[in-house]
């Protein structure tokens, strides 16, 4: 039986130290808070974990694969598919669980990543195959419940969903500093994603040249 901290041996090698690899990860996010991602360096890595480059290389074949590990096991468990019954109680609790994800310093790290997404395509590629990936496929169950329960129109686009409520909490986490409590979740549920969701968005009120309500022939009523 292996022991504690220690990874079942490689064919051909020695045993892995997993007591190594979470310092490395360790070391990548004090990095990626501290100098943002153009300042992780496998230099700078392996003089933090006090490792070895070879010893680092050896685990991750390049910069944005360490720092893609190190990301996704940040996270802690991956988030899972909630199953209330309800389309808006789901809502809720992916909405809840995003932004718990988002907040604090995975927050403040993941908008690093994103902000070099455009100048880095391999590093988008790598966020687009992990965490985003993981909540496309939540939210594709989500909506594959809440169809067959007819709580979604026909022709609803589904991205679109998630995007609506993810967009909100975003400008609040990242950009305004606003807080991002239950009651407004509920309002990006209630007041947005459900009314696009279900296709009870009010229609516009026309309005005269005035700037008044109209009638269908464009004059007041």
């Amino acid at each position: 039986m292996a022991q504690p901290g220690v990874v079942s041996s490689r064919p051909g090698g020695r045993p892995r130290d997993g007591s190594r690899d979470h310092a490395i990860r360790r070391a990548t996010l004090q990095l990626l808070a501290e100098f943002g991602y153009d300042g992780v360096t496998m230099d700078r890595v392996a003089t933090r974990a006090k490792a070895g480059k070879a010893t680092i290389y050896r685990r991750w074949p390049s910069k944005v694969a360490l720092v893609m590990d190190a990301i996704t096991s940040f996270t802690g468990r991956p988030m899972q598919a909630p199953e209330t019954g309800s389309l808006r109680d789901d809502l809720i609790a992916f909405f809840t669980s995003f932004h718990g994800q988002m907040s604090g310093d995975q927050g403040r790290i993941v908008a690093e990543l994103v902000s070099e997404m455009p100048r880095n395509p391999e590093l988008r590629d790598a966020m687009l195959r992990g965490l985003w990936s993981q909540r496309q496929s939540i939210w594709n169950a989500i909506v594959a419940r809440a169809a067959e329960r007819g709580e979604i129109r026909p022709g609803a686009d589904p991205t679109m969903l998630m995007e609506l409520g993810t967009a909100l909490i975003l400008q609040r986490v990242l950009m305004t500093g606003d807080p991002v409590d239950r009651a407004y979740l509920s309002r990006i549920v209630d007041d947005v994603v459900l009314p696009y969701a279900q296709g009870s968005w009010r229609q516009p009120v026309p309005v005269g040249a005035d700037g008044h309500p109209a009638d269908g022939n464009g004059t007041r009523p």
